[in-house]
């Protein structure tokens, strides 16, 4: 065979070869249709599965729901017995002679000038109280956070430990260390700066140092828990920047602990308003609170219908508070966002 000739057959051949014809062509679509086909459907089948798997649990959640009611049943029943009921008692006390004769007694209470100094005084030291226990929670807080975690374990015990033991002792050993031959006293004259025991009892400023010390522990472990939450890695990220141990505390920390130093606040000024041993026993008369005023109605002057209309008053401002707090923990919550 000539050498053209054999040339352009193998030419041929190998066209016939290199260029698929239309029944290629189909072949070849339709087992890339047949392989999407099959994706699909492995894809449709997973899904399926982790649908059917999230409705087993959802079914497994609507199941539990009565299992769940009936165990937390006797919180309610808790709350009914030595919340509402009291609640309901202080209700018929007051409206025993309908909503008419309870106007007056409520009009009676806000004009009286006792109460009115007392209430205002009970403000005053809650707040006080408030402000030196979040500063000093804080720091706590703050020192325990930055510290090794044998450290933070000791420290967590020596806070939580006054939590178990009884206030009126607590109250009691302040008592002790203030009185005119108590240890302050006596340091402070053995080294001089004294020439006479001084008459600290009995003061409003001793009232405060017994109450910050019982509110402390309500300030450091709302602040100390959001505190663990935070990333160290924004603390090497400001070092990095350029940032001092202050800028990073008051640009970084302190912003992403707001929702903590909330949380304390409230907690403190809340619990702090309804203080009753304390002021009794370091304070006196003279540094009576709205709960002293109360017991004095009812205990010594046997007027139940004034007790329970300052127990309706501070329980109203008390809620009233707490639902400002949460309103605006709300809406820094959205704005946050």
């Amino acid at each position: 065979m000539p050498c053209s000739k054999r040339w352009r057959t193998n030419r041929l051949s190998l066209g016939k070869l290199g260029r698929p014809t239309s029944h290629n062509r189909r072949r070849g679509l339709k087992q890339s249709t047949t392989s999407r086909i099959i994706q699909m459907q492995a894809t449709y089948d997973t899904k399926n599965r982790r649908g059917s798997a999230v409705a087993e649990v959802d079914k497994g959640v609507v199941l539990s729901q009565p299992i769940g009611f009936v165990s937390v049943s006797p919180l309610f029943i808790l709350l009914g017995i030595f919340f509402f009921g009291p609640m309901i008692a202080l209700a018929l006390a007051i409206f025993d002679g309908g909503v008419a004769a309870a106007v007056p007694l409520f009009s009676d209470v806000l004009r009286d000038e006792l109460f009115q100094s007392v209430a205002l005084r009970t403000f005053r030291i809650s707040l006080v109280v408030t402000v030196i226990s979040v500063v000093i929670g804080y720091s706590m807080a703050y020192a325990m956070w930055r510290s090794s975690p044998s450290v933070r374990s000791v420290a967590l015990a020596l806070i939580m430990f006054p939590l178990f033991t009884s206030i009126v002792v607590r109250t009691y050993a302040w008592t002790a260390m203030f009185t005119r031959f108590g240890i302050i006293n006596t340091l402070l004259l053995k080294i001089g700066l004294i020439e006479k025991p001084l008459a600290m009892l009995y003061t409003e400023p001793v009232v405060l140092i017994g109450m910050v010390q019982v509110m402390l522990p309500f300030a450091i472990l709302p602040i100390y828990t959001t505190l663990l939450g935070l990333d160290l890695d924004l603390l090497r990220a400001s070092a990095i920047c350029g940032a001092k141990g202050r800028q990073t505390f008051t640009k970084v920390v302190l912003p992403l602990t707001k929702q903590g130093v909330g949380v304390a606040s409230v907690l403190v000024f809340v619990i702090s308003l309804g203080f009753f041993i304390t002021p009794a026993i370091l304070g006196g008369p003279k540094s009576a609170m709205i709960s002293n005023m109360i017991s004095t109605e009812v205990t010594t002057f046997y007027n139940l219908k004034g007790g329970a209309v300052m127990s309706v008053l501070l329980l109203m401002v008390t809620l009233c508070l707490l639902f400002i707090a949460s309103k605006i923990g709300s809406i820094a919550a959205h704005y946050r966002r």
